[in-house]
């Protein structure tokens, strides 16, 4: 009889799925899943999977895939289908360092923009705190705070923040995501010490951080929900069209129509509400330049 479980990590040609046993199942895909449809749907680490493990002592097979409820998704390239990081889960925490390596806002800002397109409630990690001052925290985390976005403060060596974090991992599903080297590894194997999950520093010669976690790989924890490690990324494009990326900026949406033309970019036409608020101090300097990036880039 078919079973429903969920797909916790795929290789190039098999699928892990979690269907509540002590070890995930080991599955194949049929050939005729995406019949016509082959790039798009493809199946992603968080699907809900319908499968077929009749065949004992063999690899079972995924029938169907449910239906998604969220999605984290990107671009390789402008020209690039789309692709499924994670689905199905409820919320994004972009975990990023301000030191070793040095903080990103624009890459923070891009999977923000990732997160609000599918659907993701959006948290912003800021780890290795205890290689900061105060005065450089609160610059960064004021900011974000000003756009409602939940923001928590952490550092594995003083065990900082890690409890708030256990918190807002407690019953949901969270996908880990920022640059490489900034501590996701670390951070899950201080909350959870029990996961098998190798643990990288940032390279003492280039000051990059070295790509430790290969796979995204989902994590069952033991006090309910899970968690999605990603493999730490240097660019980061997200799949958004351009002419819809202004409403994933927060503070853009209260000027969004009030501008002379309808098709405005908030680049370079003349009465354009978001340029208006720009100049007036309503929108940083910081993220409106990030806007203008992620539009150039797309």
């Amino acid at each position: 009889m078919p079973q429903i479980g969920t797909v916790i990590r795929r290789t190039k040609n098999f699928y892990y799925v979690d269907i509540g046993e002590s070890e995930p199942r080991l599955c194949h895909i049929r050939a005729n899943l995406f019949h016509g449809n082959p790039k798009k749907n493809l199946v992603a680490v968080g699907d809900q999977v319908e499968i077929d493990t009749s065949d004992v002592g063999k690899a079972g097979w995924i029938l169907k895939m449910l239906p998604r409820r969220t999605m984290l998704s990107r671009r390789q390239g402008t020209d690039s289908p789309e692709q499924i990081i994670a689905s199905n889960a409820d919320k994004v925490l972009v975990v990023a360092s301000l030191h070793s390596p040095p903080f990103r806002n624009g890459l923070v800002d891009r999977f923000f923009v990732a997160g609000s397109r599918g659907g993701l409630e959006n948290v912003l990690i800021l780890s290795k705190a205890d290689l900061s001052n105060e005065e450089e925290i609160a610059s960064t985390k004021n900011l974000y705070l000003s756009l409602g976005y939940n923001i928590l403060v952490t550092s594995v060596p003083e065990s900082r923040g890690i409890d708030s974090l256990r918190e807002i991992l407690h019953h949901h599903t969270s996908v880990l995501c920022g640059h490489s080297g900034v501590g996701k590894s670390s951070l899950i194997k201080a909350l959870y010490p029990h996961c098998k999950i190798h643990i990288g520093d940032v390279s003492r010669k280039s000051g990059k951080g070295r790509h430790i976690t290969r796979l995204t790989q989902m994590y069952r924890l033991p006090s309910g929900g899970f968690i999605v490690d990603t493999p730490g990324i240097r660019e980061f494009q997200p799949a958004v069209e351009p002419n819809e990326l202004d409403t994933h900026f927060v503070e853009f949406v209260p000027y969004l129509g009030k501008c002379r033309f309808k098709s405005c970019t908030h680049r370079h036409e003349p009465q354009c509400a978001i340029k208006e608020a720009y100049y007036s101090k309503k929108i940083t300097d910081k993220r409106y330049k990030s806007y203008l990036s992620i539009y150039e880039s797309l």
